[in-house]
Order: structure tokens, then C-alpha cells, then sequence
């Protein structure tokens, strides 16, 4: 049993330190759950800001949230603490299922109880049948749009892009941002001290935060498990110098064990994670009887939403003041994503440049089946499509705990890759239930 070894005994006197790698959902709710335990998080991420897969809005042209559409964790009871902070609005809008050339609109509460797979049917019995059924990470109803329709539908205020960093002010959380994590080292006695690679643009004050910092434990959230596999070598490393004496048939179960595991998470790189195209679009305002919707029939779209139905939405600058014009995204299919990335290999602008006409076709249809007038949907007045590479595991661990903790080690692992694929309703409540598992179960360790 791993928790019979604690290795930590440094004195515990000065105030404790955690480090958590990884800004996202995941990374922000661990930090927020030891902030509110009296332990002070350092929050170190890649991006120039906290935010993860969350902040995609900062790479569209539209204002859009490239990244996540929509927050729905029904399980995640913090939801309604963001909330009542004003961190994240119910977006009430009219959802359901959108039939793929010609099907029209079937609302929600119609068809909220049926199948992905009786979906697809419902949409268009003409589908074509090389998406019957949908494959990989294409599931027929985007992260349980239509079949959990019951759960809350949230967007972060004023746009998802911004939910991380606000925790983080709120709570006074400290980041380091532009700082890339190259490994961890144990510190003999207890302690964890990074090596880091920061950027700091010529402002120290990154630099110094992390400089000769020995952190009393450490939480890994990225979305890449690869780093949580060295970390955890590192310690089978570590345990086999010091695999003498009268416990050396225990340290070698234990080496054994992290072994298993490293290699568990090594392996999840072998499935690479699904990646999707977000694309937005201007178009004349649409006379719609829909905000969002799952469109299960198509090869192409597999999400289609009016962003100016979301509260709190502000228009992009490139409208010239004209109200009369409405932004709309969609989210392609995972198939259409990775066909476009193997083609076209490193050039990522211009698998973006085909996902972009592709879907703008795609959407004049669907919008023109779903219309309530007779008028044509002209071609969108401009669009954009941004690549968002790792948006959804392709598989997990399996595990049914929401993350991993080596209590001897000080070390806690979170991320949407733990637990099994269909456990949680959305990848954003799969991570943001690991981050705050994560964070708790550290916190719990200094009682």
C-alpha cells in the first residue's frame, strides 16, 4: 500500500506551497480549492493567461468562443458559486436537434430521450452511411447537448475566455504565465522543485517566482500526460537508489507499481486526442427558431450555435456599428478535422482555410432547412475557422476516481483523461471535477 511510505518530513512551519501545472479548468479549480484551505497555489501555465482550452475566443476573428461553446457540469456543485460571483450566466436559449439537409429544427424536450445513434436516424434517414454511426469522437450529440438538455447550460462572463483568469483574480490566486514545464525533481527530506521555462519578456517578476522555490506539493493538470508519466518515473527513479535495507522487497512493489502507471499514462499518446475545427460566421440577421443545436446527421458539423443568443455577448469591432448582422460558430466533426490535419500536415493555416469553406457550405443548408421564411441564406458575409487540437481525449485511463494522488509523494494528478469517457456529461466537467478532486485531495493531506 503506497500510503503506508511517506517520504515527507521537511518541517511544515512556514506557510505551505503547492504548484499547479496547467492553467485550465482543471489547473484553476485545484488552485481554488487550496486557496480556500488556507494554502497558497502557484498556478504555472504555457499561455500567455490562465484560461486553457477556455480562452479560445482569443484566437477567433469573430469574438467567438473558439474553444468550449457552452459550460454544463451538473455534477460540479461550484457551478452555482460562479454564479452567484457573476463568473458564469445561464444561457437560456432555444436547443435541440438540427436535421442535416433539410430535417429542420426538432427542440429539445421533443427529442432529448432518444439515442445518438436514433438521433443521427431522426435528423436525415438519407444520411450519408460513412457517418452511420458517427465515429471517434463524433458522437451524434455534441458533449451531450440534446440528451442532458435538463442540466443548467452556462457561458462564462463575459465569455468563457475570461472565467479562468477572473477565478484567479477573485481568489488572488498567483500565475506564472508564458512558463513551459519541463520536469520535476525531488528535494531530499520532502519537496518538489520545477524546471521551468519562462518567458518573461524581460520582466524578472515571472523568473522570480519560481526561483530556487522548493513547493510542498505539486499537481499536474495538463491536458498532456506524457509530463505526469516523467514525473512519476522520476519518483520510481528515486525510490530505486534508495532500494536497501529491510524494505527493499517493498520499494521494489512500489517501483513496480508507478512503473504500471506511467506506462497506463504513456500510452494515452498513442491515440492521439481528437481535434475539431471551430469556425464562426457573419450572416444578415436570421429569422431562426433555434440558438443552439447538435446536428448528428452531419460529416461535417456536429454543433451549430448563434452566439449573440448568449448573455453577455458583445459584438465584434469589424460590424461598423451594424446591428443587423449575427455571428454564428459551429464546431466540426472530428472526422472532417483530422482528415484536414493529415492532409495538410505542419500547414495549419491552410487545413484552416478548407475547414473554413467547407463548414461555410455546410451551414447555408442547415440554416436555410431550419429557416422560418421562405427567403435564401446568403453566404456568410465573412468567415474564419481556428484549429482547437486537443479538444477531447479519444480515451482514458478508465479509472473511477476523478484524479490520481500519490499521498507518500505529494503529488496529484487531474485532468479530463482519468476517468472513464462516459462518466462525466461534457470533457468540461470531466476536467474541472478532476481539478477540484485534485486540489482537495492535496489540501487534505496538510490536515
Amino acid at each position: 500500500d503506497l500510503l503506508k511510505y511517506i517520504k515527507f518530513d521537511r518541517p511544515m512551519s512556514a506557510p505551505r506551497r503547492v504548484a499547479v501545472i496547467g492553467g485550465g479548468i482543471a489547473g484553476t479549480l485545484a488552485s481554488l480549492a487550496l486557496r480556500n484551505r488556507g494554502i497558497n497555489p502557484t498556478l504555472i501555465d504555457l499561455g500567455k493567461n490562465v484560461g486553457g482550452r477556455l480562452r479560445g475566443a482569443r484566437r477567433s476573428k469573430l469574438n467567438v468562443d473558439a474553444g468550449a461553446p457552452f459550460l454544463r457540469a451538473p455534477k460540479l456543485a461550484v457551478m452555482g458559486l460562479l454564479e452567484g460571483e457573476g463568473l458564469v450566466r445561464k444561457w437560456e436559449g432555444r436547443f435541440g436537434l438540427l436535421g442535416s439537409r433539410g430535417g429542420g429544427f426538432l427542440p429539445s424536450s421533443v427529442v432529448g430521450g432518444l439515442s445518438p445513434n436514433a438521433m443521427a436516424s431522426n435528423s436525415e434517414a438519407s444520411a450519408p452511411p460513412a457517418v452511420q454511426p458517427l465515429e471517434g469522437g463524433d458522437s451524434g450529440d455534441f458533449c451531450g447537448f440534446v440528451s442532458n438538455h435538463e442540466s443548467p447550460t452556462f457561458v462564462g462572463y463575459p465569455n468563457n475566455a475570461a472565467l479562468c483568469p477572473r477565478i484567479c483574480e477573485l481568489a488572488s490566486i498567483e500565475t506564472v504565465s508564458d512558463a513551459r514545464f519541463l520536469q520535476a525533481e525531488m528535494v531530499a527530506g520532502g519537496g518538489w522543485r520545477l524546471d521551468v521555462d519562462v518567458d518573461d519578456g524581460g520582466n524578472s517578476t515571472n523568473s522570480n517566482l519560481l526561483q530556487n522555490v522548493v513547493f510542498d506539493a505539486l499537481i499536474l493538470t495538463t491536458h498532456d500526460p506524457v509530463l505526469a508519466a516523467n514525473t512519476i518515473e522520476c519518483i520510481a527513479r528515486n525510490e530505486a537508489e534508495a532500494d536497501t535495507g529491510d524494505n527493499s522487497s517493498s520499494n521494489s512493489d512500489i517501483e513496480e507499481r508507478l512503473h504500471q502507471l506511467a506506462h497506463g499514462l504513456r500510452s494515452l499518446q498513442q491515440t492521439p486526442r481528437h481535434a475539431v475545427f471551430t469556425w464562426s460566421g457573419r450572416f444578415p440577421s436570421l429569422n431562426m427558431p433555434f440558438d443552439a443545436a447538435s446536428v448528428p446527421g452531419s460529416h461535417l458539423v456536429q454543433f451549430l450555435a448563434r452566439e449573440s443568443s448568449k448573455p453577455g455577448y458583445v459584438r465584434d469591432n469589424s460590424s461598423d456599428g451594424n446591428d443587423n448582422t449575427d455571428v454564428w460558430s459551429a464546431i466540426s466533426t472530428t472526422a472532417l478535422a483530422t482528415d484536414l490535419l493529415q492532409r495538410h500536415g505542419s500547414n495549419t493555416q491552410r487545413a484552416c482555410d478548407e475547414a473554413c469553406n467547407l463548414i461555410s457550405r455546410e451551414v447555408v443548408p442547415l440554416l436555410t432547412a431550419a429557416s422560418t421564411t421562405t427567403n435564401a441564406i446568403p453566404s456568410p458575409e465573412e468567415a474564419s475557422a481556428v484549429c482547437w487540437r486537443s479538444a477531447f481525449p479519444s480515451r482514458t485511463l478508465g479509472l473511477k476516481e476523478d484524479s490520481i494522488i500519490l499521498h507518500p509523494w505529494r503529488l496529484a494528478i487531474g485532468g479530463d483523461f482519468i476517468r472513464a469517457l462516459d462518466t462525466h456529461s461534457s470533457p468540461f466537467e470531466a476536467a474541472a471535477m478532476s481539478g477540484l478532486e485534485a486540489g482537495e485531495r492535496i489540501a487534505a493531506l496538510f490536515e
